[in-house]
């Protein structure tokens, strides 16, 4: 006769896989609800109804598809690509852009060595106020540069209270006098130059000829002048 079967329940307990350790130590650290709607995973729950729900995911994905058709059409092309290095020029055979490439490195490498030996030296740039003498201490430094904007302050402050007013600009002719009318002012200024060029013509006429300018001494004399000078004292 066969054996009886032993129908008993064992009380041993089961160990817990890891795997279910795992997945509880995920479940316990899950984002909520809030977290997974602020990240598009879930939809926010509202009272619209399913319908206006899938409309409103369509007007989203129609936003979304007009602002990427619009870079698309604002992106640049590819020669522009190519002029800023972005790009390679395909044009070129594989071989020889290794070449190219390397041509441009050593192009760019001479253009650097040539501006770094054309820099100034430190002395020039401490002249023009571009770097800090270094020899002086770094406290003394910053009282310098207080003074230096002090006295800067100074003398541009004595140059505004020197300046001449609105009314002497005026006179001189600087300034136009803004209280007439433009038509007024261009008539002014019209008279002020037919006054000058008046002036100028009577001077012109009236100026002494070169005798006498050399009988008064103010010209040198020639010898036709030297000449009579010498016969008269004779």
């Amino acid at each position: 006769m066969s054996e009886p079967i032993d129908r008993s329940i064992s009380t041993t307990p089961i160990p817990q896989p890891s795997t279910v350790q795992s997945l509880e130590k995920k479940l316990a650290h899950r984002p909520d609800a809030q977290d997974l709607v602020d990240q598009n995973i879930l939809k926010a729950p509202t009272s619209v109804g399913r319908t206006l729900q899938a409309a409103q995911v369509e007007l989203e994905k129609s936003k979304r598809a007009d602002q990427l058709k619009h870079k698309l059409e604002r992106r640049p092309d590819r020669d522009n690509l190519v002029q800023q290095n972005i790009l390679r020029d395909t044009k070129v055979a594989p071989a020889l852009q290794a070449r190219e490439a390397s041509l441009e490195r050593a192009r760019i490498a001479d253009k650097l060595e040539h501006k770094l030996e054309q820099r100034p030296d430190r002395e020039d740039l401490v002249q023009h106020n571009i770097l800090k003498d270094s020899k002086v201490a770094p406290a003394l430094q910053a009282r310098e540069a207080s003074l230096e904007r002090a006295r800067v302050a100074d003398k541009l402050e004595h140059k505004l209270e020197q300046r001449p007013d609105r009314e002497d600009l005026v006179q001189h002719n600087i300034l136009k006098d803004s209280n007439a009318a433009p038509a007024l002012q261009s008539l002014a200024s019209d008279l002020q130059r037919a006054k000058l060029t008046d002036t100028l013509s009577h001077k012109l006429e009236n100026r002494p000829k070169p005798e006498d300018l050399v009988a008064r001494h103010i010209l040198p004399g020639g010898e036709e002048n030297a000449e009579p000078a010498t016969t008269a004292s004779s």
